[in-house]
């Protein structure tokens, strides 16, 4: 997987423009400016207007998978990473119920929701729960089990949700978080400018032996 760091500076115009390729994402790292009735994501030949965009918590992200396109008629600014054969994946949601099953042993792991979304998560042989993804509420779900979403809103309007199943792990560049499985340990990386407010530069997690060691390196 190979990332690249860049920042948009809105309004949208026609030479001035937020692609998403296919076989690529952008996680958003940072967000600035008016996002009320501005923003707009166009995929697969459709422009479908965003209700509401919350700007971004301290921490979170979020992601969109191509191919789309990132619209915004007001004056914004977006720091985003771009990645290259990742395994983010970017689900439209519309009001009528969207399952997406999560194999046994598989944890789906959320980016940031930019607006609430209806939810209900369903285990074989256990039951199902009804609840509503926020932003800046961590999600994450194990299988086996099935996670359906609705948006809420009736067309023109939609919403997104986008997300990576975990595996071993992968880690973005410059970036704030790795991912692992569901039971592994935390191995996190902190920084302050006054010793004592405290945020992540690196979260990792492993499912090596409880006897393994680790060192912390760092080069120019």
């Amino acid at each position: 997987m190979l990332s690249q760091a860049g920042t948009f500076i809105g309004p949208t115009t026609p030479t001035n423009r937020l692609l998403i390729s296919s076989n690529s994402a952008i996680i958003i790292t940072a967000t600035f400016g008016n996002f009320t009735n501005s923003t707009t994501v166009a995929a697969g030949g459709n422009q479908i207007p965003q209700i509401y965009f919350a700007p971004l918590s301290s921490g979170d992200s979020y992601a969109l998978a191509g191919p789309a396109e990132l619209i915004f008629s007001n004056a914004v600014v977006i720091t985003y990473y771009q990645v290259t054969n990742s395994s983010i994946f970017t689900q439209s949601i519309a009001n009528d119920p969207i399952p997406i099953s999560i194999p046994t042993n598989k944890t789906m792991r959320l980016f940031g929701v930019w607006a609430p979304v209806n939810a209900s998560f369903s285990a074989p042989g256990i039951g199902s729960v009804s609840f509503t993804l926020e932003p800046a509420q961590p999600a994450e779900f194990t299988g086996p089990g099935t996670l359906a979403l609705n948006s809420g809103v009736f067309p023109p309007y939609g919403k997104f949700i986008s997300y990576f199943i975990a595996e071993d792990g992968f880690a973005i560049p410059n970036q704030r978080f790795i991912a692992g499985p569901t039971g592994s340990y935390a191995i996190s990386v902190e920084k302050s400018f006054d010793l004592t407010t405290w945020s992540p530069v690196l979260l990792g997690n492993t499912s090596d032996a409880t006897n393994a060691y680790y060192r912390l390196r760092i080069q120019h």
